[in-house]
């Protein structure tokens, strides 16, 4: 008789560990920790510029250099390859916005045994977006951290007609918007956002002043706010509708619908699910951050959405993988208004 091997307790030690060192890296880009480590430092000196406690200090960057994300010479510390890459200001693939609101959000996290009893977030999304001071710059310039790839994957595979409308709904910082702009140079964009978020938005676009030109800022709250009857060529619906309801969802695609001139595109862009909702793993934990901070949003199946527009009145339904070679991979549904 076989007798199985003894089970060992390291792989709940990782997890243990896993969110630790989750916050360490939050924490450290928050404070901008990796900026000023492309010229070699030592702690006290770090201490120094970013006015904290040198003791602290010293077991941070210990800590960073432990997991990766710092090297250290005698008492000297400097940034690791992927931190030089990823996480210092200014250059092209920084992500420390996303950490930073990463960073903010850990306190809905923090209520995730409370959430898992009241079936939502404890303190939703609207909390954080409208009485969390700063939180909607760093969540919106956190989501543009990690669009770009996929919003100019999304432009080249839609390939709208020239001179297409588009209406972006929760455009955020309007990242798609400008990856379609950029690709297309007789498209408008409409991004209609909250009125909070659209000032930051505002900020963004002003960087881009030739594409800036030919977006129009619409402020409302998807949820209840019309988007308007037969005008656009596409609507994009990216990342909103996994912070909702499937109500909410199904009035997202009609509103969408009818906001559409006939021949007209609606594309769903999101992580989404296997039908049996454990694949891929990022999907499955990214469903639990929504019950963490949103009221009844999750992350959903491709066959939920699909339903969802062929109820509507969608035809002719596409489906694409996008950003495949990425552990968040995500996928769109593109449907057409036939008349």
């Amino acid at each position: 008789m076989k007798t199985s091997a003894p089970v060992s307790p390291d792989r709940l030690i990782d997890e243990i560990m896993g969110y630790r060192k989750a916050k360490i890296l939050m924490v450290a880009a928050y404070i901008d920790v990796f900026t000023p480590l492309t010229t070699p430092r030592t702690a006290a000196a770090m201490a120094r510029r970013l006015k904290l406690d040198p003791r602290a200090m010293e077991i941070l960057l210990d800590a960073l250099t432990a997991i990766g994300y710092l090297h250290k010479r005698g008492r000297l510390y400097a940034n690791a390859p992927i931190s030089a890459r990823y996480l210092v200001r200014g250059k092209p693939g920084y992500m420390g916005d996303n950490l930073k609101y990463q960073e903010m959000i850990w306190d809905a996290w923090g209520d995730l045994r409370h959430s898992i009893g009241k079936g939502g977030a404890v303190r939703p999304l609207e909390y954080w977006l409208l009485r969390h001071k700063g939180f909607t710059q760093e969540y919106i310039k956190g989501m543009d951290n990690i669009a770009r790839g996929p919003a100019a994957e999304i432009a080249a595979l839609a390939a709208p007609a020239p001179g297409s409308r588009l209406l972006d709904v929760g455009a955020g910082p309007g990242t798609y918007s400008l990856a379609f702009l950029r690709a297309n140079p007789e498209m408008s964009a409409t991004l209609l956002d909250l009125p909070s978020t659209l000032k930051v938005t505002r900020r963004m676009l002003a960087e881009f002043p030739g594409l800036a030109a030919r977006t129009r800022l619409k402020a409302g709250n998807y949820r209840d706010a019309c988007f308007g009857r037969g005008e656009y060529d596409l609507v994009l619906l990216s990342h909103i509708t996994h912070d909702e309801s499937p109500e909410v969802n199904r009035r997202l695609i009609e509103e969408s619908r009818r906001a559409l001139k006939p021949g007209g595109k609606i594309i769903i862009h999101d992580f989404m699910l296997e039908p049996d909702r454990v694949r891929p793993v990022f999907g499955a934990l990214f469903s639990v951050h929504m019950l963490a901070y949103t009221e009844g949003g999750r992350t959903y199946t491709a066959g939920e959405y699909a339903g969802w527009l062929r109820r509507a009145g969608f035809s002719r339904l596409t489906e694409h993988p996008i950003a495949v070679e990425s552990r968040n991979s995500s996928r769109i549904l593109i449907g057409v208004k036939e008349k």
